[in-house]
């Protein structure tokens, strides 16, 4: 990690925090519960902001500040400004409005302070879950370590010290590039700067040298993790260009198909990217998609192809059936950056990343139905004590109209909402799509036709959360659960 500081007015190198943050409770470390930690997408916590709420933040590391929509700001009465122009994948300045976001708690941690982006209520909102926030690197800081486990159904923030290496798992090496410089900050063991494409050795003058001769002295990011605090014109009077640069790039080399690319590790994104000039050296299959992308400039990109990679590795983590959005970033230069291994890449696996050592240690997930107990209480108070696992019943019921499923929640969980993730085995033994299911508040059953294959299915329950999904109408909903983005209404 490369910690900046200001002296004179002139940018120079700091001493890196160890511990939390300025503005971060006192600990070593924090534990949050994650929403939906089963259905692999974006990594999801809820949090108050001066008592109001809970909302929902998805978390990404890959956003230099952290966001809230106009809902949040209105509620808890928050100040808002103009700031600095943020800059988006395109390598386009988006002009954006700014909060002073104060008093955020999640679980454990209350951060006190933080200037962040605004952005419109509903624009991160996805498989029909409702968005408030962003959680960028102003709270998932370069001097933490950040990891998550969706099979225990947390993710977690610790400082350097306090972080021990799990064992028996894999590091992943990483090198970082920055937006302004193109230049990889990893080092050699002499401690000079690699510059990315084919490093050579560095020159006796102590600046390494690019394969065309040239030579680049490291630019600092004159934003550093300071920039939460950067959100008007006289605070920000003595910055360069007054933007919001990017968050260094994560790079590793991975391989899709035969090719062997450059891709960023991104755990902000549900969906890898990847070049379509390399779909074809990757021998990606295309296929039509309809997905809405979302940048952490809250820029919006739709995207109707996918290319779906039979397996990719990495350092001998791998995945089969991978699908790959358009990469089209553009902020990096002439850096060698062929796309992204997002959250799709890794969901079979948990994951903790110690950003000072620039390295992921990563292990392979266990059985979903063994590590359920822990799972399910991980929500403390948050769920009352019941008879059944995730306060429900589910059961096959038989009448005129052929089979349905039957959904009852337990009489302690009333007047709050719930929804569940069941697990489904047919009578042959043979798992099927698993089931999530709505309850708001207020609805204490629900029922839904099932085809025939669902005779003699047992049920389980693999998850629970006190934020359920709206459905059509007033009522409950059961959706399948499946591979492909979006979940659909069972039939």
């Amino acid at each position: 990690m490369m910690c900046k500081a200001f002296a004179s007015g002139v940018l120079v190198a700091a001493g890196c925090t160890v511990g939390a943050p300025p503005g971060f409770s006192a600990g070593e470390q924090w534990t949050f519960p994650l929403v939906g930690p089963l259905e692999n997408g974006l990594l999801i916590t809820p949090g108050t902001v001066k008592g109001h709420g809970p909302y929902l933040f998805a978390i990404d590391p890959d956003a230099h500040i952290s966001a809230i929509d106009k809902q949040v700001v209105d509620e808890a009465g928050l100040r808002t400004s103009g700031g600095p122009k943020i800059i988006d994948e395109t390598a386009t300045g988006q002009t954006r409005l700014y909060a002073e976001l104060v008093d955020l708690k999640i679980a454990s941690l209350v951060v006190a302070r933080r200037g962040v982006l605004l952005f419109d209520v509903g624009l991160y909102d996805t498989e029909g879950r409702h968005l408030s926030g962003i959680l960028g690197r102003d709270v998932i800081a370069d001097s933490l370590v950040f990891g998550f486990d969706r099979d225990q159904g947390v993710a977690t923030l610790s400082t350097t010290r306090a972080f021990t290496p799990p064992p028996g798992a894999i590091a992943i090496r990483y090198e970082d590039v920055s937006g302004d410089s193109g230049q990889v900050a990893g080092k050699y063991p002499e401690g000079d700067i690699i510059v990315r494409g084919t490093p050579k050795p560095p020159s006796r003058g102590g600046r390494p040298e690019r394969q065309d001769g040239g030579s680049r002295a490291p630019a600092l990011d004159p934003y550093g993790d300071d920039v939460p605090s950067r959100i008007n014109e006289a605070e920000r009077q003595n910055y360069r260009d007054n933007d919001v640069l990017p968050v260094p790039r994560r790079l590793a080399v991975a391989r899709i198909g035969t090719a062997k690319l450059t891709m960023h590790l991104d755990l902000g994104a549900a969906v890898s990217q990847l070049s379509e000039a390399s779909w074809r050296d990757a021998h990606l299959t295309p296929t039509d998609a309809k997905l809405r992308l979302i940048d952490e400039a809250a820029s919006i990109r739709t995207v109707t192809r996918l290319g779906v990679a039979d397996d990719v590795e990495l350092d001998g983590l791998t995945a089969a059936h991978v699908a790959f959005a358009p990469f089209v970033e553009r902020r990096f230069g002439k850096a060698v950056v062929d796309g992204a291994l997002g959250l799709d890449f890794f969901r079979a696996y948990a994951v903790q990343v110690n950003w000072d050592k620039h390295t992921f240690y990563v292990k392979a997930r266990g059985d979903a139905a063994a590590t359920a107990a822990a799972r399910l209480g991980r929500w403390g108070a948050a769920l009352p004590a019941c008879p059944h696992p995730g306060c429900a019943t589910a059961a096959i019921a038989t009448g005129n109209a052929g089979l349905s499923l039957d959904i009852a929640r337990d009489r302690e969980a009333a007047g709050r909402g719930l929804e569940l993730l069941l697990g489904v085995t047919s009578s042959s033994g043979k798992a099927m799509a698993p089931l999530v299911v709505e309850l708001p508040r207020g609805v204490d059953r629900v029922s839904n036709p099932v085809p025939p294959d669902y005779a003699g299915a047992a049920f389980a329950v693999l998850d629970v959360s006190p934020f359920p999904r709206p459905c059509a109408g007033d009522g409950g909903c059961i959706v399948l659960l499946d591979d492909a983005p979006g979940h659909r209404p069972v039939r």
